[in-house]
């Protein structure tokens, strides 16, 4: 395992598609309109009912020490249950009247800037998309490949000839990470880890856009799912598939590789190279005490109610915990300190590149040994666990250290592409020959 410090950026900058050409799909004001109603109901019942809990809290001590006011509570509950119909009564008559609304006023009037919609949009599905999802509401997010302007791919095997003017037989997928999206993978108009890759060594890149709140291991199985039907329909035969994932997206590469074995798809014989950046194998501390203050809450009758809170956040978030990658790992993670699962094997021809980021400016400097990159440890990113069977077994392992750098920074610095370069050039070379 190696570092590297970070340099000056490269200003040098690329031809790209222009964002204008961006698909609006995400856009249309319709669709938040409706989406943003559905979530706004939820909210409200959710709220009534945690202020009920409170007055139920309330209520029940007092009625113990003076029973006649015991009725007072079941009155409440009685109100408390029409201010819930009349709430939900209410916002569907808005939704009613903002879908006339919406046939009224002109398309061209209608739409947001469409990164800026798509960052809204990731960062939501990121915190609340297993509930966008269980709730059928329309800003949930399908797992879907898009190209570098965001266009979304057919992966038929005519809508990819279409699509793709010139397939190479070297395949580069970018994941992204919880609460993002395709888009940041590039900064400003520089080229991505994706074109860059393209440029120096031939590849075609494609881009992941997927709900990452849902479960790691759901993400997982439909990726695997994506991937054998690209292998499939691909126009000429994939020989060197690498996917480079981004904090929860090498999480999702990982359980698809082992959902792909699972279900023996032949995707998995194609695949050379992992590069998995920041992602927290091990877990994510803050995750963890995120579920310790849930906890705390549920110790007293009047704070429980505020615990349904801390109980929104995603699937996906608290899959972090421990980096579960698969269905039993979260199914049986049921305890404010669970046993951590013991590590996925990691396919034994795949090459692995793990790279981790540190606010330190050396290995000893406590800035990085309290705050990691802000949102991983090295230890994690690495997968350096104390117990043998929770660190990552890869037979063909290396990686990189990179100080003074910020989780966030892993999907654009040009010393990180500089590293994933270097470790690939190599292998590319070697099998060439």
């Amino acid at each position: 395992m190696s570092d590297s410090r970070t340099t000056s950026t490269d200003k040098s900058s690329h031809a790209l598609v222009p964002r204008s050409q961006v698909a609006p799909t995400v856009a249309a004001r319709g669709v938040w309109l409706r989406g943003g109603l559905s979530m706004a109901a939820d909210a409200f019942v959710g709220s009534v009912n945690i202020v009920n809990g409170i007055h139920q809290a309330v209520t029940r001590t007092v009625g113990r020490l003076a029973p006649p006011a015991r009725p007072i509570g079941r009155g409440s509950d009685f109100i408390y249950g029409r201010v819930r119909d009349i709430g939900r009564l209410s916002f569907f008559g808005v939704r009613q009247a903002a879908g006339l609304a919406e046939t009224l006023v002109p398309e061209r009037k209608r739409d947001m800037p469409q990164r800026l919609a798509l960052g809204v949009h990731s960062a939501l599905n990121g915190a609340f998309g297993d509930y966008l999802e269980r709730s059928d509401n329309e800003l949930a997010l399908s797992m879907t490949l898009v190209d570098e302007a965001g266009r979304a791919l057919d992966t038929s095997a005519d809508g990819l000839r279409g699509a793709l003017a010139s397939p190479s037989p070297r395949v580069v997928i970018l994941i992204h990470g919880l609460g993002m999206n395709d888009q940041q993978w590039r900064q400003s108009d520089r080229a991505d880890f994706g074109q860059r890759l393209a440029r120096d060594f031939g590849y075609t890149p494609l881009r992941l856009r997927y709900n990452s709140g849902r479960h790691i291991s759901q993400n997982g199985r439909d990726l695997a799912a994506l991937l054998q039907t690209l292998y499939t329909n691909y126009p000429v035969a994939i020989e060197r598939l690498t996917l480079v994932g981004h904090s929860m997206g090498g999480l999702v590469a990982r359980s698809a590789c082992h959902y792909g074995e699972q279900a023996g798809q032949d995707w998995l014989r194609a695949l050379s190279d992992m590069v998995l950046l920041g992602s927290p194998h091990l877990g994510a501390p803050l995750e963890r005490l995120g579920r310790q203050v849930t906890h705390m809450l549920t110790r007293l009758p009047y704070t429980q109610p505020l615990s349904v809170i801390g109980e929104i956040r995603s699937a996906g978030v608290k899959d972090l915990s421990h980096g579960h990658l698969r269905d039993e790992d979260w199914q049986q993670d049921t305890g404010v300190k669970p046993t951590p699962a013991e590590a996925l094997a990691s396919p034994d021809h795949v090459g692995h590149f793990l790279v981790a980021a540190t606010l330190g400016r050396r290995g000893d400097d406590p800035l990085g040994r309290w705050f990691g990159d802000l949102l991983v440890p090295v230890t994690s990113a690495v997968g350096h666990a104390d117990t043998p069977a929770r660190r990552l077994r890869a037979r063909d392992q290396d990686g990189r250290i990179f100080y003074g750098m910020n989780h966030f920074a892993l999907v654009h610095h040009d010393d990180v592409y500089a590293a994933i370069a270097e470790w690939l050039a190599p292998r590319l070379t070697s099998a060439a020959h």
